[in-house]
């Protein structure tokens, strides 16, 4: 009987350290690994299993963090080209949007531009031969006379660079590009604009960068994005201030840099979003035509390139111009 109930322990011990056995080595790491194979298909690609041992489930345990690792990587680089793309996607719409719109305001603009600088050009002539005749003669309100037709020419005046820029916004002709240094144009633009930043008591500070590479563009065209950004820095400090140029080159994006910064108020939340809207224009300044950043924003474009902005209130404004590394050529202005 004893020996009957010393088997009967013998049995019931083996068969629990069997049990034991098999959860410990087997079920457990299987179960694991199913749990793992679940988490990671329902996307959670951090998850890795533990490894208990350098056998065969050890080695599976090895496999499966490798693999899932691998899987994150990829998705990785998958996420971000999508992302790429879709920025892509996005700027390339942006600007069939911006090409839509400009190729209505050139038809509109060549169907009427001759019409109205004729009628201009004859109200503009006539209003300085009047006020020419007028200066001959001495008689009670000849000044206020003079004061009209000089308001009359200086509106006259305002409509023809009204029709001009409306040209200039819509004009599809290529530009004339050749190697160019970047310095070269950005000082042609700060001779244009320098007076008017004494005028205004602007301190003008350049920090060009030395040996910068060519870039192929439209000297012309850029420069004119150039004073244009410069001009707006300047106009965001009508009590005066500090502009800062500085131009650099960045060999990692392949690309070249204007800064120009300044200590103006920034752009309000409410109108950044159509700063480069053609006619756009605040109540602040209402004898200007709305068109200086619109046709910036089309001669970037027309090289290939892209004009974005960024603002905060009281700190500023960075707008950037951006163009392909195969016509290399930046701009950022910060006021």
């Amino acid at each position: 009987a004893n020996l009957g109930y010393f088997l009967l322990g013998a049995i019931l011990l083996g068969s629990g350290l069997a049990v034991a056995f098999i959860w410990i080595v087997v079920y457990r790491p299987v179960k694991e690994l199913i749990d793992g194979t679940r988490r990671v298909a329902g996307g959670d690609l951090t998850y890795r299993l533990p490894v208990r041992g350098d056998d065969e489930l050890g080695d599976l345990a090895r496999s499966f963090n490798r693999m899932t690792s691998e899987v994150a990587g990829v998705q990785a680089e998958i996420e971000e080209r999508v992302r790429r793309k879709t920025a892509e996607l996005e700027r390339v719409h942006r600007s069939l949007l911006g090409t839509e719109k400009m190729a209505s305001i050139g038809k509109l603009a060549a169907t009427v531009a001759h019409e109205i600088n004729n009628p201009l050009f004859g109200i503009l002539t006539y209003a300085r031969l009047v006020a020419r005749e007028l200066g001959k003669h001495e008689f009670a309100g000849r000044d206020d006379l003079v004061e009209q037709l000089q308001t009359i020419e200086r509106e006259s005046k305002r409509c023809g660079d009204l029709v001009r820029n409306l040209l200039t916004f819509s004009r599809q002709a290529p530009s004339h590009r050749e190697p160019q240094d970047i310095n070269t144009i950005v000082q042609r633009a700060v001779v244009l604009v320098k007076h008017k930043l004494e005028m205004q008591n602007i301190e003008l500070r350049e920090h060009l960068g030395a040996d910068l590479p060519q870039v192929e563009c439209d000297a012309n065209q850029i420069q004119q994005v150039v004073l244009v950004l410069m001009v707006n820095a300047s106009e965001a400090m009508p009590k005066g201030g500090a502009i800062e140029v500085s131009t650099e080159f960045d060999p990692a994006l392949d690309q070249e840099t204007v800064v120009v910064k300044d200590d103006g108020s920034g752009i309000p939340a409410d109108v950044l979003p159509h700063i480069f809207d053609p006619f756009f224009t605040t109540k602040e300044e209402q004898l200007r035509t709305g068109l200086g950043l619109a046709v910036a924003k089309s001669i970037v474009e027309q090289h290939g390139g892209e004009i974005t902005v960024r603002s905060t209130a009281g700190e500023g404004t960075e707008f950037r111009v951006t163009l392909p590394a195969a016509i290399v050529a930046a701009v950022v202005v910060r006021h």
